[in-house]
């Protein structure tokens, strides 16, 4: 099987990858620029059935040389996180977010799937996140992108069901692993910020502390979900990982208000 994956310069969708290329699936492993290219290429010389490209997704010209591969599969992975409160966050900052995660992955998505229609195969597969089912003050923002690609598949999967095609479309949500996103999130929530000022110190402390009780240092357990719903004959429509965390964000879904 012919498999794109964006934003694969490192973490899950990295791993992702080595163990597809591993499975014998020749493989697109994509990065925003060049220099991430650069240092991919670097760490992958002896693997063979890989190819790494420069896809960035709100470039037109390079959505254009997906289409261009015919693939069987999209793994669409690529994202940003903002975090922040909702009240002080630059809007530009929020544009960005959604412009990336949601608004450049679907046209991806869109025209990768007319290209599947017209063949009647082909599989999509679609990165959210836990938090997409959660509401935690400051990650507002990035969670909302989340929750947009989860309904948003969720919708495709139903056209698609009622076209009749053949064509899958499944979500992955994982949770907590430490790839260095989570911190990237974190981080960037503190700045220029003056209504939570007084408990901006207590705040950090507290979430790295959450963090590193819950962040999950192999992602074994998500990349393993991954490749069973390319594999899967018939695709569940949704698989999530890790369990216990994914049994919390349950939960929490059942008592937030």
């Amino acid at each position: 099987m012919k498999i794109l994956i964006t934003g694969a310069a490192s973490g899950i969708g990295y791993l992702t990858a080595l163990t597809l290329v591993e499975r014998k699936h020749k493989v697109y492993l994509t990065c925003e620029n060049n220099k991430q290219v650069k240092n991919v290429k670097e760490k992958i010389h002896n693997y063979k059935n890989i190819n790494v490209i420069k896809i960035n997704i709100t470039k037109e010209e390079d959505r254009k040389k997906v289409l261009d591969l015919n693939i069987d599969c999209l793994i669409s992975n690529a994202a940003i996180a903002q975090g922040g409160s909702i009240i002080e966050a630059n809007f530009d900052k929020i544009r960005e977010n959604f412009e990336v995660n949601v608004f450049s992955n679907f046209e991806l998505v869109k025209d990768v799937l007319k290209q599947m229609i017209e063949k009647d195969k082909g599989k999509i597969v679609m990165i959210s996140s836990l938090i997409s089912n959660v509401s935690l003050p400051f990650m507002g923002i990035y969670s909302a992108t989340k929750a947009s690609i989860s309904n948003i598949t969720s919708a495709l999967r139903k056209e698609l069901w009622l076209m009749g095609s053949n064509v899958s479309i499944t979500l992955i949500e994982p949770g907590l692993y430490h790839t260095g996103f989570n911190q990237v999130l974190l981080e960037n929530k503190y700045d220029n910020g003056k209504y939570f000022e007084d408990i901006k110190k207590e705040l950090y402390n507290v979430e790295h502390f959450v963090l590193k009780i819950l962040e999950k240092k192999k992602l074994d357990s998500i990349v393993v979900k991954i490749v069973r719903a390319i594999e899967d004959e018939k695709t569940k429509r949704v698989y999530r990982a890790p369990y216990i965390q994914s049994m919390m964000s349950k939960i929490y879904s059942i008592f937030r208000k």
